[in-house]
């Protein structure tokens, strides 16, 4: 009886959780990403409390605030520049809308660098994006 049991652990329940555990996310099957790279051009280090957030917004109405699409916070291990990948919703996206990124970089409650020029893209468009931080005043 014993046997039996053993050969049931070792033949059927590890193989299975071990399945379960190797198979990505569900809810990330569908999910595109977009990847890149943030950098500015003053010679300054970051931090070591400094956050990256970058957004993907829809941005089509200029009388209207932005519609945040993704968002994705990193602390970065080292200076600039930093890599990000953000994923989103493909079914989020309509045809028509203007799309931009946006990020910054905060130390604290202090902001420290800002986009401060529309960073316009195709969200379903996969090339590899830089966006450049103005320094916050």
């Amino acid at each position: 009886m014993l046997d039996r049991i053993a050969e049931f652990f070792i033949f059927g329940l590890v193989p299975l959780v071990v399945g379960v555990l190797a198979v990505p996310e569900v809810t990330k099957a569908g999910e595109k990403t977009i990847a890149g790279e943030v950098t500015y051009r003053e010679r300054i280090a970051l931090p070591p409390d400094a956050v990256l957030v970058v957004e993907l917004a829809d941005v089509s109405l200029a009388d209207a605030p932005a519609t945040v699409i993704a968002k994705r916070r990193i602390a970065p291990t080292g200076q600039v520049p930093i890599r990000f990948e953000i994923g989103f919703d493909p079914k989020a996206i309509e045809r028509g809308r203007t799309y931009a990124l946006q990020a910054r970089i905060t130390a604290g409650e202090r902001l420290m660098f800002i986009t401060d020029t529309r960073h316009q893209l195709d969200p379903l468009d996969a090339k590899p994006q830089t966006l450049l931080l103005k320094m916050a005043r």
